[in-house]
């Protein structure tokens, strides 16, 4: 009998973090707020924040502008009949800076600013650890 082997995707982890703004323009980290997920090959980051466990935000990129996106929650559709298979929230925008390495994420009902570094966290384990509760498909 042929075993079948589960395929591992590759994980990459971004921290998610509140920051100052200095006055050089750079951003002095002050607090861990969540962390952000994006499957090799992908495009579409999953974000998990702290303080909103139980849900889970979408960052999606511009068709137009490489350095804009979308900030998403998407919830499934009832019916079984619906032409999509979810229905696409926005709930905020995000902007990247490549020269301080940092997108950030504007939430509409969050008047802080929050940021999320561009670069993957680079210790082995952070791509070798599934995600909690087996990261879904964006898509």
């Amino acid at each position: 009998m042929e075993q079948k082997t589960k395929e591992v995707n590759t994980y990459y982890r971004f921290q998610i973090f509140l920051g100052d703004e200095q006055s050089d323009g750079t951003i002095k980290k002050t607090r861990n707020v969540g962390m952000a997920y994006l499957s090799e090959g992908q495009s579409i980051y999953t974000i998990r924040l702290w303080t909103f466990s139980w849900d889970r935000y979408y960052i999606l990129p511009d068709k137009n502008d490489s350095s804009r996106f979308l900030l998403m929650t998407r919830e499934a559709s009832r019916s079984p009949q619906a032409k999509n298979k979810y229905y696409w929230n926005i709930v905020g925008n995000a902007v990247a800076d490549s020269k301080i390495g940092l997108i950030r994420l504007d939430f509409d009902l969050i008047d802080k600013p929050i940021f999320m570094s561009i670069h993957p966290e680079t210790s082995p384990s952070s791509r070798n650890v599934p995600y909690p509760d087996d990261l879904p498909s964006a898509a």
